[in-house]
């Protein structure tokens, strides 16, 4: 971050070039984040499980990216409007993913499994006092 930083404040001797290369910064890392869920789809394709796919992050993706990018169109922000418009497209092609392969995942089965008592010298009668 120091180095950013740094190589903005050297690099561009401007105010008006300062902001631009900043900007251009944000929307590259906020487009990864909002693309990073995307590289499991392949996977939820080739197994047609959603398993590996989290609902929840692509539906809080989804609000996340919708709020800014209601914000940056008031605003008209377009280094805050692009990556975030991108999140909510992307977020909107994992929840379409997830709804289609949704009922052809594996559900898993909650098998509890009791222990067992091994030794034979233990009495088979059991006896319990309950006091009011």
């Amino acid at each position: 971050m120091a180095a950013l930083v740094l190589g903005v404040l050297l690099g561009a001797h401007t105010h008006d070039r300062r902001p631009m290369i900043v900007g251009i910064l944000c929307v590259i890392a906020n487009t990864c984040m909002y693309a990073a869920p995307l590289s499991v789809m392949g996977k939820v394709i080739k197994t047609k499980s959603v398993e590996y796919m989290p609902f929840y992050l692509s539906f809080v993706g989804l609000l996340n990216g919708g709020c800014w990018t209601a914000y940056a169109l008031i605003k008209f922000d377009l280094y805050i409007t692009i990556p975030n418009g991108l999140g909510v497209l992307f977020s909107i092609a994992q929840l379409i993913l997830y709804g289609f392969y949704y009922k052809s995942t594996p559900k898993k089965a909650k098998n509890v499994e009791l222990p067992t008592i091994t030794d034979k010298t233990l009495s088979t009668n059991v006896s319990i006092a309950v006091e009011k």
